[in-house]
Protein backbone atom coordinates (compact mmCIF):
# COMPACT_ATOMS: atom_id res chain seq x y z
CA UNK A 1 0.00 0.00 0.00
CA UNK A 2 1.68 3.45 -1.15
CA UNK A 3 1.86 5.95 1.26
CA UNK A 4 -0.29 9.07 1.16
CA UNK A 5 1.29 11.86 -0.78
CA UNK A 6 1.29 14.67 1.29
CA UNK A 7 2.95 16.83 -1.36
CA UNK A 8 0.32 19.46 -2.96
CA UNK A 9 -1.94 17.78 -5.66
CA UNK A 10 -2.75 19.42 -8.90
CA UNK A 11 -6.61 19.28 -8.20
CA UNK A 12 -6.39 20.91 -4.85
CA UNK A 13 -5.82 24.92 -5.71
CA UNK A 14 -3.20 27.25 -3.78
CA UNK A 15 -3.99 28.75 -0.27
CA UNK A 16 -3.81 32.18 0.27
CA UNK A 17 -2.90 33.82 3.84
CA UNK A 18 -4.84 36.84 2.45
CA UNK A 19 -7.83 37.70 4.50
CA UNK A 20 -10.96 36.62 3.05
CA UNK A 21 -14.57 37.36 4.13
CA UNK A 22 -16.78 35.36 5.87
CA UNK A 23 -20.61 35.30 5.37
CA UNK A 24 -21.34 36.67 8.13
CA UNK A 25 -19.47 40.02 6.43
CA UNK A 26 -16.19 39.17 9.22
CA UNK A 27 -12.76 38.75 8.15
CA UNK A 28 -11.59 34.74 7.66
CA UNK A 29 -8.47 32.61 6.64
CA UNK A 30 -8.71 29.78 4.22
CA UNK A 31 -6.23 26.75 5.15
CA UNK A 32 -6.14 23.49 3.28
CA UNK A 33 -6.42 20.67 5.79
CA UNK A 34 -5.96 16.59 5.25
CA UNK A 35 -8.69 14.57 7.80
CA UNK A 36 -8.13 10.94 8.26
CA UNK A 37 -10.90 8.55 10.08
CA UNK A 38 -10.63 5.47 10.87
CA UNK A 39 -11.30 4.43 7.00
CA UNK A 40 -10.74 7.66 4.97
CA UNK A 41 -8.23 10.51 4.31
CA UNK A 42 -10.55 13.79 3.08
CA UNK A 43 -8.86 16.88 1.39
CA UNK A 44 -10.23 19.92 1.75
CA UNK A 45 -10.45 23.79 2.02
CA UNK A 46 -11.89 25.24 5.33
CA UNK A 47 -12.48 28.63 6.49
CA UNK A 48 -11.92 29.98 9.83
CA UNK A 49 -12.04 33.94 11.88
CA UNK A 50 -8.74 35.33 11.64
CA UNK A 51 -8.96 35.51 15.15
CA UNK A 52 -9.20 32.07 16.49
CA UNK A 53 -6.79 28.99 16.19
CA UNK A 54 -7.39 25.67 13.88
CA UNK A 55 -7.80 24.12 17.54
CA UNK A 56 -10.23 26.42 18.68
CA UNK A 57 -12.43 25.39 15.86
CA UNK A 58 -11.80 22.09 16.16
CA UNK A 59 -12.19 21.81 19.92
CA UNK A 60 -14.28 24.62 21.54
CA UNK A 61 -16.80 25.40 19.37
CA UNK A 62 -20.34 24.19 19.58
CA UNK A 63 -20.31 22.99 15.57
CA UNK A 64 -20.40 19.11 15.77
CA UNK A 65 -19.05 18.91 12.32
CA UNK A 66 -15.65 20.52 10.27
CA UNK A 67 -17.01 22.23 7.12
CA UNK A 68 -14.59 21.67 3.90
CA UNK A 69 -15.43 22.74 0.36
CA UNK A 70 -13.41 21.43 -2.57
CA UNK A 71 -13.43 17.81 -0.90
CA UNK A 72 -11.56 14.49 -2.25
CA UNK A 73 -12.31 11.72 -0.72
CA UNK A 74 -10.29 8.51 -0.58
CA UNK A 75 -10.41 4.88 1.21
CA UNK A 76 -7.21 4.45 3.43
CA UNK A 77 -7.67 0.25 2.54
CA UNK A 78 -8.62 -0.68 -1.37
CA UNK A 79 -7.06 2.03 -2.57
CA UNK A 80 -7.86 0.65 -6.35
CA UNK A 81 -11.47 2.30 -5.75
CA UNK A 82 -11.99 5.75 -7.09
CA UNK A 83 -11.59 8.40 -4.85
CA UNK A 84 -14.89 11.16 -4.46
CA UNK A 85 -14.61 14.55 -5.49
CA UNK A 86 -16.99 16.85 -3.59
CA UNK A 87 -18.20 20.25 -3.95
CA UNK A 88 -18.59 20.78 0.42
CA UNK A 89 -18.64 18.19 2.87
CA UNK A 90 -19.19 18.58 6.58
CA UNK A 91 -16.88 16.27 8.75
CA UNK A 92 -17.99 14.77 11.87
CA UNK A 93 -15.68 15.78 14.87
CA UNK A 94 -15.70 12.58 16.29
CA UNK A 95 -14.88 10.73 13.69
CA UNK A 96 -11.69 12.77 12.98
CA UNK A 97 -8.34 10.55 14.05
CA UNK A 98 -5.94 13.48 13.10
CA UNK A 99 -5.68 16.61 10.96
CA UNK A 100 -2.94 18.01 8.91
CA UNK A 101 -2.74 20.94 7.96
CA UNK A 102 -0.84 22.11 5.02
CA UNK A 103 -0.55 26.06 4.85
CA UNK A 104 1.13 28.23 2.79
CA UNK A 105 4.59 29.97 3.71
CA UNK A 106 4.15 32.98 5.53
CA UNK A 107 6.53 36.27 4.72
CA UNK A 108 8.29 36.97 7.63
CA UNK A 109 6.36 40.42 8.24
CA UNK A 110 3.16 38.12 7.87
CA UNK A 111 3.83 36.44 11.25
CA UNK A 112 1.76 38.04 13.89
CA UNK A 113 3.83 39.38 16.90
CA UNK A 114 3.49 37.82 20.42
CA UNK A 115 0.01 38.38 22.37
CA UNK A 116 -0.27 38.75 25.96
CA UNK A 117 -1.85 35.32 26.36
CA UNK A 118 1.59 34.21 24.99
CA UNK A 119 2.60 31.57 27.27
CA UNK A 120 6.06 29.80 26.32
CA UNK A 121 5.90 26.08 26.06
CA UNK A 122 8.35 22.99 26.19
CA UNK A 123 8.22 20.20 23.59
CA UNK A 124 7.67 17.02 25.35
CA UNK A 125 8.36 13.53 23.15
CA UNK A 126 4.80 11.51 23.66
CA UNK A 127 3.09 8.96 21.79
CA UNK A 128 -0.66 8.43 21.65
CA UNK A 129 -2.62 4.69 20.69
CA UNK A 130 -5.74 5.63 18.38
CA UNK A 131 -7.85 2.56 17.28
CA UNK A 132 -6.19 2.11 13.92
CA UNK A 133 -3.11 4.74 14.09
CA UNK A 134 0.18 5.36 16.53
CA UNK A 135 0.88 8.84 16.57
CA UNK A 136 4.08 10.25 17.98
CA UNK A 137 5.36 13.80 17.99
CA UNK A 138 6.29 16.60 20.24
CA UNK A 139 3.52 17.88 22.82
CA UNK A 140 3.99 21.34 24.01
CA UNK A 141 3.22 22.19 27.37
CA UNK A 142 4.01 24.77 29.77
CA UNK A 143 7.05 24.76 31.47
CA UNK A 144 6.06 23.71 34.74
CA UNK A 145 3.47 21.46 33.57
CA UNK A 146 4.18 17.75 34.27
CA UNK A 147 3.41 15.66 30.91
CA UNK A 148 2.56 12.75 32.84
CA UNK A 149 -0.58 14.08 33.95
CA UNK A 150 -2.90 12.40 31.68
CA UNK A 151 -5.16 14.94 32.33
CA UNK A 152 -3.45 17.58 30.50
CA UNK A 153 -3.90 15.47 26.91
CA UNK A 154 -7.05 14.03 27.24
CA UNK A 155 -9.23 17.16 28.60
CA UNK A 156 -7.86 19.24 26.03
CA UNK A 157 -10.24 17.74 23.05
CA UNK A 158 -7.86 18.06 19.77
CA UNK A 159 -4.22 18.52 20.25
CA UNK A 160 -1.14 19.75 18.63
CA UNK A 161 2.15 17.37 18.02
CA UNK A 162 5.19 18.71 16.29
CA UNK A 163 7.59 16.98 13.95
CA UNK A 164 4.77 14.37 14.19
CA UNK A 165 4.50 10.84 12.29
CA UNK A 166 1.36 8.92 11.89
CA UNK A 167 0.98 4.92 11.22
CA UNK A 168 -1.39 3.48 9.77
CA UNK A 169 -1.53 -0.44 12.25
CA UNK A 170 -3.44 -2.40 9.45
CA UNK A 171 -0.96 -1.56 6.97
CA UNK A 172 2.01 0.29 8.65
CA UNK A 173 3.61 1.06 5.30
CA UNK A 174 0.51 3.80 5.34
CA UNK A 175 2.68 6.74 7.39
CA UNK A 176 1.95 10.21 7.88
CA UNK A 177 5.27 13.04 8.71
CA UNK A 178 4.47 16.28 8.75
CA UNK A 179 5.60 19.30 10.93
CA UNK A 180 2.13 20.25 12.90
CA UNK A 181 -0.49 16.95 13.18
CA UNK A 182 -3.39 17.63 15.51
CA UNK A 183 -4.64 14.85 17.09
CA UNK A 184 -8.01 14.31 18.38
CA UNK A 185 -7.52 12.93 22.05
CA UNK A 186 -11.00 11.72 22.54
CA UNK A 187 -10.12 8.95 20.00
CA UNK A 188 -6.61 8.01 22.32
CA UNK A 189 -6.88 4.40 24.22
CA UNK A 190 -3.69 5.49 25.38
CA UNK A 191 -0.93 8.01 25.92
CA UNK A 192 2.66 8.01 26.75
CA UNK A 193 5.00 10.83 27.29
CA UNK A 194 8.37 10.16 27.69
CA UNK A 195 9.68 13.57 29.66
CA UNK A 196 13.43 11.99 29.68
CA UNK A 197 14.22 12.65 25.78
CA UNK A 198 12.80 15.83 26.01
CA UNK A 199 16.17 18.06 26.42
CA UNK A 200 16.65 16.57 22.89
CA UNK A 201 14.41 19.93 22.31
CA UNK A 202 16.53 22.54 24.18
CA UNK A 203 14.41 25.85 22.80
CA UNK A 204 10.57 26.49 24.60
CA UNK A 205 8.77 27.99 21.70
CA UNK A 206 5.54 29.68 21.55
CA UNK A 207 1.77 27.17 21.21
CA UNK A 208 2.62 25.27 18.18
CA UNK A 209 -0.99 25.72 16.76
CA UNK A 210 -0.97 29.74 16.49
Amino acid sequence: MAQPDLSQSPHIPTVSWDTDQREDGSPGRVLRLEVVTDGHRIVGVTQRPVVARLLDLLSWTDEPALALTDVEVAPLEAQEEASHRWPQAYIYKQAIAFVIPHEEERDAAAVPKRSLEYVEKRPWPVSALLPRFMVTGYLHLPTAADPANPSLFWKAGFVAMTNAKAVFLPDPTTIWEAPILIVNTARAEAYCPTPALADEQPTPIADAAE
